[in-house]
């Protein structure tokens, strides 16, 4: 689950706490659909990233690390405005007609993916934190390293989707078809 959301966000954002800290403005439907509205045109630009070779360094800046927020659009914003000019400039062009900065694009994804995970995983598989959270430590200990970072970042990734606001995850259920097919397209 955590390397599809990593991929996800990374490709979608750039192909493109719980709740984000700052946020005071709720989610709406109509913002969510918005965010929607953007999402082809920013996988068409990641698409081109992809062709330019630029794809693989952004997933690696924009990838989800152990005990920090979940925040993979704005991070992909971060990375683009630091380290790719043309590009973040590419997407600005993109998220504009609906309305967004690139900032408020990033934070307004971040909300729309968490609640959208926790939509999903409620959906497929409401006991999976408890099942995670009731893993027996010596067997995180025995796990290798590489798997036994990406149990804690699962296990981080679930309690932060377990905690997304519930005003976000009624905002974005008429999105959810949108979203979906989004993802499959990935």
């Amino acid at each position: 689950m955590m390397r599809t959301i990593a991929a996800f966000a990374a490709a979608v954002a750039v192909i493109a706490g719980p709740a984000i800290a700052g946020e005071t403005a709720p989610l709406t439907t109509e913002t969510a659909t918005r965010f929607v509205a953007t999402l082809d045109g920013v996988q068409a630009l990641g698409k081109e990233f992809d062709a330019e070779g630029k794809l693989d360094a952004l997933e690696v800046e924009t990838k989800p690390k152990l005990g920090e927020e979940f925040k993979p659009y704005s991070n992909a914003v971060t990375a683009l405005k630091a380290g790719y000019p043309a590009e973040h400039a590419r997407l600005a062009a993109l998220v504009k007609p609906q309305g967004f900065s690139t900032e408020e694009w990033g934070a307004v994804g971040d909300r729309v993916m968490l609640a959208y995970l926790a939509e999903k995983m409620e959906a497929q598989d409401p006991g999976a934190l408890a099942q995670m959270e009731a893993m027996d430590p010596s067997m995180m200990e025995m796990m290798p390293p590489q798997m036994r970072e990406q149990m804690a970042g699962a296990i981080a990734l679930a309690k932060a989707v377990r905690n997304a606001p519930e005003d976000d995850r009624k905002a974005i259920k008429p999105v959810m078809a949108d979203l979906d097919a989004v993802m499959e397209s990935e």
